[in-house]
């Protein structure tokens, strides 16, 4: 019972850890205009339809083999078709999401190597910063563990110390200021701060297929971020004037060039940047090695070392970079698209539908209750649709 305690806890963190990262820069900038209130109403559904949905997909995993993953998943159910679109949908939100660390990490690492007495812009920043985190994950995946470990206890203590630096700046005044109808156009961003679905299968081969393990560790690993996403918009509409908030989201940049509004305490830009820096280079070495995996399985390249590995890391890299180098205030636009569309597929459509089949088509037994019911999982469609729109109307308008 204590290693199987000890399991939920690490499979409550593997989870939390995929969430929590660069997508939270983000949060604050599309939550700011509705205000702190609506900001957790908000964010509270979409956890919730995440979580949900998270459920529907672990109970698809477990009727499956053991080790079988999102592409081997989606042919079962839907046939080849299913398979390429799913793998299709997987590159498009990959490649959204590293456009985003792209557009938001360059900057950050431009100004620390300016602190250094080395001016680095334009399209340099961005070529260094793909260059130094390539490198990374073109030397395989005992470097990307090592400096992933190192950057993710750097980021918790930056976290930590923001909260304290940032704190006292709080006002009470700006966190009671509330519009609730902004509050829906912030539905795409957060759906990118809350995908976790891609580690379940992984997860039901570490808690050996235990099914209350495996729930409690995806409600715990998803609920842990929530909390944490709702004291970072505490302490960013609290504490920065909402105007800059504004202001920062039209020009599509992360909500760190903003911190330098908050008075009475230097040292919370200063940390902020640290805070945000690492966050982003945790989730691109995350989002960049299941990239380099995803493209060696479709290109049948099964030794991924030497020059076939700095290939796909190329191939990994360089999109981004080109389109981050075009268009630098693509940021938020990025996290939209990739939630409003990749996310709202592969962490919406497809577990509902994965599930519908199933349980509906080949009448495989399911453990949901209420949740498996044709009328929840329809109102479950129709959210994911409704995000997808969301997305649509802010391109467009």
């Amino acid at each position: 019972m204590k290693t199987n305690g000890l399991k939920v806890i690490s499979g409550t963190f593997l989870i939390a850890g995929t969430m929590i990262g660069a997508g939270m820069l983000g949060i604050p900038l599309v939550t700011g205009e509705a205000g702190f209130l609506p900001g957790i109403v908000v964010t509270t559904i979409v956890w919730f339809f995440m979580y949900c949905t998270g459920l529907l997909f672990l109970e698809v995993t477990l009727w499956m083999p053991d080790g079988s993953n999102v592409l081997s998943i989606a042919g079962r159910f839907f046939g080849k078709g299913g398979r390429l679109m799913s793998g299709g949908m997987f590159i498009f939100l990959y490649y959204c999401l590293m456009i985003a660390y792209f557009a938001a990490g360059s900057p950050l690492l431009a100004d620390a190597f300016s602190a250094l007495g080395w001016n680095v812009s334009g399209w340099q920043m961005f070529a260094l910063f793909g260059c130094i985190f390539g490198s990374v994950v073109a030397v395989g995946p005992k470097s990307i563990d090592r400096v992933n470990i190192i950057m993710s206890i750097a980021m918790i203590a930056a976290w930590f110390s923001l909260i304290g630096s940032g704190g006292g700046d709080v006002k009470m005044e700006r966190l009671i200021e509330t519009k609730w109808s902004p509050m829906v156009m912030a539905m795409p961003v957060l759906f990118s701060a809350f995908g976790f679905h891609n580690v379940i299968p992984s997860l039901c081969t570490y808690l050996k297929r235990d099914k209350r393990a495996l729930r409690l560790a995806v409600f715990w690993g998803s609920f842990l971020p929530l909390i944490v996403y709702i004291v970072w918009q505490w302490l960013i509409i609290g504490a920065v004037p909402q105007n800059v908030i504004l202001e920062t989201f039209e020009k599509g940049t992360p909500i760190t060039s903003a911190f330098s509004a908050v008075t009475g305490e230097e040292n919370f830009a200063r940390i902020g940047r640290f805070f945000a820096f690492f966050a982003i280079v945790t989730s691109t070495l995350g989002v960049s090695f299941s990239m380099v995996d995803f493209l060696g399985d479709g290109l049948k390249i099964m030794q991924r070392t030497g020059w076939k590995r700095i290939g796909l890391t190329f191939l990994t890299f360089v999109p981004p970079f080109i389109l981050a180098t075009l268009k630098p205030d693509i940021f938020t636009t990025a996290l939209g698209v990739a939630g409003g569309f990749g996310e709202a597929f592969l962490n919406g459509l497809l577990p509902i539908g994965l599930l519908w089949v199933g349980k509906y088509t080949w009448k495989l037994k399911a453990d949901l209750t209420w949740l498996e019911n044709k009328g929840v999982l329809s109102l479950l469609i129709a959210y994911s649709l409704f995000v997808v729109g969301l997305e649509i109307v802010h391109l467009v308008g």
